[in-house]
């Protein structure tokens, strides 16, 4: 293996590390000058951003739209509008800009319909049973006989120890409890690494659950070769591998909820469903920069792919109908514009008795359908 071939592998892995809600810094010299701004803004994103042939963006079309307005900017306030507005048009969430006085953001993800209400989950199926083992809340559901472990993980951001995961596992096992419903709904993200930790305790065997290509040159298609992320079983203490498992997610799952999403689709993992709605998506891997003037911003460099076979084209089109999906014969499934649940259910929130994808979940434990 080539001494570069060793260093892209090694900062793919650095990226995925980092998760893809964290970044990488740049840094640059002051300047105030507009153009030099909106150029230095234009130009790297231009070379490095990963997403321009999947989302059929013309960002040199971009350029022309919003160069003259960012130079005709009176104040530093305007001036982050027009940048903002030509981030916006890469529609991503992993693109922002931050300033002392504000941040941009594409908010694309939260405009779906959330399809959570986490006080009925506590009225109606914890009813104050609820643990507290941070981050996890969990609780045994009891109904008909059967036992549900329930587990509520709200943001990957939050440090999920072995010590946390084992101590959970086990209360379930020792209550025999006939499945788990793990609860990632509204997830915005956080450190893939968490994610990882929690997957590892699901496996039997090393399970092949993604893979990552990072952009590495300035050209539409300069990528490096396709890096295998791998979950290895975990070797310190408990693991759920026989009894099923209702991954519970909605619109708000973004970044490295949609990966952990993502990853639950290898066939090593064939006790788990994925029950709701599509994650919001988020498969890119962001960097930081600094512009002329001292702002930071970021944007994605890699992009992710589920598998080839666990993802169907038709699936694929439907959640992405305007995407180029030209790779996903070789490299399976790009899943920036989500990943795609294996039972879909439609939460009302007028229903206020009870929660639509939670009784589904109990289903699936229940029957396997």
């Amino acid at each position: 293996m080539s001494y570069s071939t060793i260093l892209k592998r090694c900062f793919s892995v650095i990226l995925l590390a980092l998760t893809s809600c964290e970044t990488l810094f740049f840094t640059a010299v002051p300047s105030s000058n507009n153009a030099a701004v909106f150029d230095a803004m234009w130009n790297n994103v231009n070379e490095k951003y990963s997403m321009f042939e999947f989302k059929n963006i013309d960002w040199h079309t971009i350029r022309t739209t919003y160069r003259d307005l960012a130079i005709a900017a009176k104040t530093d306030e305007e001036l982050f509008g027009v940048l903002s507005l030509a981030l916006k048009e890469l529609r991503d969430d992993h693109v922002n800009i931050f300033t002392k006085f504000n941040r941009s953001a594409a908010d694309n993800f939260y405009f779906d319909s959330a399809s959570f209400d986490y006080t009925l989950v506590r009225t109606k199926y914890l009813q104050g049973t609820e643990w507290n083992t941070r981050p996890l809340v969990h609780a045994l559901i009891r109904r008909d006989g059967k036992v549900y472990g329930y587990i509520r993980y709200s943001s990957f951001a939050q440090s999920l120890s072995e010590e946390t995961i084992n101590y959970v596992l086990r209360r379930f096992r020792e209550a025999n409890a006939d499945g788990i419903i793990l609860d990632i709904r509204d997830n915005g993200g956080g450190a893939s690494l968490n994610g990882m930790r929690l997957a590892a305790h699901f496996v039997q065997s090393p399970a092949f659950v993604m893979l990552e290509m990072r952009k590495f040159g300035p050209g539409r298609k300069d990528f490096d070769a396709p890096f295998k992320v791998m979950i290895e079983p975990s070797k310190q203490g408990e693991r759920w591998t026989e009894k099923r498992i209702a991954l519970l997610t909605n619109r708000k799952c973004y970044s490295a909820t949609s990966y952990f999403a993502a990853w639950m689709k290898a066939p090593e993992l064939n006790h788990v469903r994925l029950i709701g709605d599509h994650t919001g998506g988020g498969s890119g891997s962001p960097v930081d920069a600094q512009l002329p003037n001292g702002w930071t911003y970021r944007f994605s460099t890699t992009k992710a792919f589920i598998p080839p076979g666990r993802v169907s084209m038709e699936t694929a089109l439907r959640l992405a109908p305007n995407r180029n999906h030209e790779f996903d014969k070789e490299f399976g499934y790009n899943f920036e514009e989500g990943v795609p649940v294996d039972i879909f259910v439609q939460l009302q929130l007028a229903n206020r008795n009870q929660d639509a994808i939670i009784e589904r979940a109990m289903e699936y434990i229940s029957t396997g359908r």
